[in-house]
């Protein structure tokens, strides 16, 4: 079984390739890159999203009445389960499980605030995390689990490394 930091790499990886240097992070740009179409549909409002294979090769489908922040989630987390499908493509596809799904939010979580840059943007900004959501097109309370997930931030404040 391959590890989260294996998956979050290829994200990293991606990120890398797509020239991404700071945020926030297109994720349509990403995309574009890896060769994979967006198609905006009208559904119902509590579809977001979807992966259709056309001429065996994915297509993602966004809802259209979903705001731009849901969209650019959905997106993540369907190039997530594609770049899990390109680093093995023994893997089936579509994948359902709620385990990977799980994955597929993690890397997603990494598509929008990738952990080199959450690091040097949290350098150049002192740590201040309303700031840094404002910068990552996220909002306060994901930017605050990230940063504590990396260490950058106490369970009560800011951790000061300067």
């Amino acid at each position: 079984m391959t590890s989260d930091a294996h998956y979050k790499g290829l994200v990293e990886a991606q990120l890398r390739h797509a020239g991404v240097i700071e945020p926030p992070v297109s994720v349509d740009d990403v995309a574009a890159i890896l060769g994979v179409p967006i198609m905006t549909v009208s559904f119902p409002a509590w579809f977001t999203g979807a992966i259709v294979i056309e001429d065996g090769m994915p297509v993602v489908m966004l809802n259209s009445s979903s705001s731009p922040e849901s969209r650019r989630a959905a997106l993540a987390h369907m190039l997530s389960h594609i770049l899990v499908r390109i680093d093995d493509p023994s893997t089936p596809y579509p994948r359902d499980t709620s385990l990977e799904h799980r994955l597929a939010d993690s890397m997603a979580e990494e598509f929008v605030m990738p952990e080199y840059l959450v690091r040097e943007q949290a350098a150049k900004w002192f740590n201040d995390y309303r700031y840094l959501a404002r910068l990552f097109a996220v909002s306060e309370s994901d930017m605050m689990a990230k940063m504590r997930d990396l260490g950058l931030m106490k369970s009560r404040g800011v951790l000061w490394d300067y």
